[in-house]
């Protein structure tokens, strides 16, 4: 294969990303069987069904099992599918008002983290035999509960993980080229989204065998932030540059704001961090307070110096590009 046609064939796969969903008219006119209209389309223009619903068949079974997993209409699988070959026009197809291209998303999350805990913390142990090594450190002793919490409730953890993305990828990318200005509603749904593309690339990964479960923390994570750094390039706009350091800000912040709630929520040991033995539950608690509060200060002020230097940035291009940064 010559590298002319390779080029080519990247070309189309650019263009795929950018818009792979065409729809084609139907001028047939068709009898609804649900509410009785003639009309003409794909859909009754009165209750929504199918123009092509009939009678019940082996397909129609089939479908009615696969729905219960998300393996129908707007397929699981079809939108996973997309979330890994184009991560960022798909989320921007989906709030730009595109709704029919993606399953719901919060389901989607949910139903991913099942399989995933099912697969990792079950099928494998318990039926393969097969023990994915864990981290271990300090740390591990330290956030004990919070570990043992989040794997009893790992559909719960990433949906909290998602949130606290939301507020610095707003802070951030508010003046970004592309969905300039989104909502926070929006950014919910951003972060969802992504938060599936993570789980997905750890399942995949870990299912596969790329990886050994032990160095998450290198491999892995150098992975899905290559992802990432993708998806919010195809999102917002920005160059690989412009998105790799108001990337950072956000990972900071999360980290900040997570140990701050982790601090508030759970009993942490903080001997383990302070060195000190000896403290009355009542001092345990105030220090746990007085650090989660720390935590949060230090996640404000690194979200206040990006958004500091993101206005600088956003005035140099405005002064380059009058139309830059407005709401497409």
């Amino acid at each position: 294969m010559n590298l002319d046609l390779l080029k080519e064939k990247y070309r189309q796969f650019k263009r795929w990303q950018r818009g792979p969903v065409k729809y084609v008219d139907c001028n047939e006119t068709h009898y609804c069987n649900n509410c009785g209209l003639m009309f003409v389309g794909n859909y009754c223009p009165r209750c929504s069904q199918r123009a092509d619903m009939g009678r019940i068949s082996w397909k129609s079974v089939r479908n009615g099992v696969m729905d219960i997993w998300g393996l129908g209409t707007r397929s699981l699988i079809y939108s996973i599918w997309q979330l890994l070959l184009r991560p960022g026009y798909f989320i921007s197809d989906y709030i730009s008002g595109k709704r029919q291209v993606s399953f719901p998303p919060v389901k989607m999350l949910f139903i991913v983290t099942v399989i995933f805990s099912l697969v990792v913390y079950w099928f494998f142990p318990q039926v393969l035999g097969i023990q994915l090594e864990e981290r271990s450190g300090q740390s591990d002793v330290m956030f004990k509960e919070f570990y043992q919490w989040s794997q009893g409730h790992y559909s719960w953890a990433m949906l909290g993980l998602s949130v606290l993305a939301i507020i610095p990828t707003w802070v951030l990318f508010r003046y970004a080229p592309r969905n300039t200005r989104h909502s926070l509603p929006e950014g919910f749904f951003v972060q969802i989204l992504f938060s599936v593309l993570m789980v997905a690339l750890d399942f995949f990964l870990i299912y596969l065998g790329l990886i050994h479960y032990a160095v998450y923390t290198t491999a892995i994570t150098l992975f899905v932030m290559f992802y990432y750094i993708v998806g919010y390039m195809q999102l917002f706009g920005y160059g690989f540059w412009g998105t790799l350091w108001r990337q950072a800000f956000i990972f900071l912040s999360i980290v900040f704001m997570e140990f701050s709630l982790i601090f508030a929520i759970f009993n942490v040991d903080l001997s383990a961090v302070l060195n000190v033995k000896g403290l009355t539950p009542e001092e345990v608690t105030s220090e746990r307070y007085l650090v989660a509060v720390a935590f949060m200060i230090f996640a404000l002020f690194i979200m206040a110096v990006g958004h500091a230097i993101n206005l600088i940035a956003a005035r140099k291009v405005r002064n380059v590009d009058p139309d830059v940064g407005k709401t497409e």
